[in-house]
């Protein structure tokens, strides 16, 4: 059985050959006369070449040549490069290294150097590509319990108040839809930028996670809330921003994004863009967008909503009293394009 697969590039005949012939009994050898076909071999083999032997003096497209887009196109940290040189060709080792070879033979061929260095590398290719199985087994078990965190929280403020319970799912759905919306009109790249929409999706659960220490008779009250009552409702932003900094305070720094997403639509999720909002009345773009979507999505589930103080409203009114708002309460971009897909958010609702 084969330990593996070797692209031999050169472009002189007997060196390929000879090549094999030292490797042949241990490995699968593809052959290369070039680096334009170099890459069409690697191009259709990707993902099974483990290692590649390649000649530095070749036309069309000499190893060097090779070795930078093996590096732009991120080939390299997946199967390492031994650089074939000429004795005593210093200078072709060191750049061959310098842009990302993992090691060099010379010419004339020696069979058991050879064979000693592939082994080596193959193991050391092997073995990081365990310890990225490793990685990637804790990064998904972090990830699930992240996960398992955000519901178990999402059901603890559902268990308090059986209205919000609901909401939360229909605002992480709508959520979702309106930032996949901003995505496909090409508009506030920048700011988007930074926004990883699984890490939003998730994050949207805990934007009323601060409403656990808001108090019974405040958050299921059926009457309009006195002014002294409102002001300590609004003080669930804080809460909520107080809660996920605690988290942050013994979590690893794998999940400094995704907290980081929390807090933001925690604490800024009542902002309005004319800056009347709270608790900071921030105003415009100082109002992280992660929260001017969410306060869409927040306004809209909860308008669309029965509450303990009143009833639902149907969607056409929803979306009129939204449409009067823009430039005040809402990013005028944002609504415009809630306004423009108006009829997806009334499936969800």
């Amino acid at each position: 059985m084969s330990a593996g697969k070797i692209l031999i590039v050169d472009d002189i005949d007997i060196n390929r050959e000879i090549l094999a012939e030292i490797l042949q009994n241990d490995y699968e050898i593809l052959q290369a006369k070039n680096g334009i076909e170099a890459f069409e071999k690697i191009i259709h083999n990707h993902e099974s070449i483990d290692l590649i032997l390649l000649d530095i003096m070749m036309p069309e497209m000499d190893g060097y040549e090779v070795l930078e887009t093996l590096n732009k196109s991120g080939f390299i940290d997946r199967m390492p490069v031994i650089v074939i040189t000429a004795m005593g060709a210093n200078e072709n080792e060191v750049k061959a290294l310098q842009m990302g070879a993992a090691d060099f033979i010379t010419k004339p061929f020696f069979p058991t150097s050879i064979l000693k260095r592939v082994e080596l590398h193959l193991k050391l290719r092997n073995h990081t590509k365990n310890l990225e199985k490793i990685v990637d087994a804790n990064i998904k078990k972090a990830s699930e319990i992240r996960d398992g965190m955000v519901d178990f929280l999402a059901n603890i403020i559902e268990y308090r108040d059986v209205e919000s319970g609901m909401h939360i799912k229909r605002t992480r759905i709508a959520s979702e839809l309106l930032l996949q919306n901003i995505i496909s009109a090409g508009v506030m790249k920048s700011e988007l930028a930074g926004v990883d929409i699984n890490n939003f999706s998730k994050a949207v659960a805990m934007h009323d996670i601060g409403k656990i220490a808001i108090p019974d008779k405040i958050l299921l009250k059926p009457d309009k809330l006195t002014s002294e009552e409102f002001e300590i409702m609004k003080k669930h932003t804080t809460f909520g921003a107080d809660m996920i900094n605690k988290i942050e305070g013994i979590d690893d720094s794998s999940n400094k994004i995704y907290l980081e997403t929390c807090r933001q639509i925690c604490l800024y999720h009542h902002e309005n863009w004319d800056g009347r909002g709270y608790p900071e009345g921030l105003q415009e773009y100082d109002i992280p967008i992660v929260a001017r979507i969410m306060a869409v999505a927040d306004v809209y589930d909860s308008l669309t909503s029965k509450r303990v103080y009143r009833e639902a409203l149907p969607h056409d009114e929803s979306v009129k009293i939204m449409k009067e708002l823009s430039g005040s309460k809402f990013d005028p971009i944002i609504l415009d394009l809630f306004l423009a897909n108006n009829e997806k958010f009334r499936e969800i609702a």
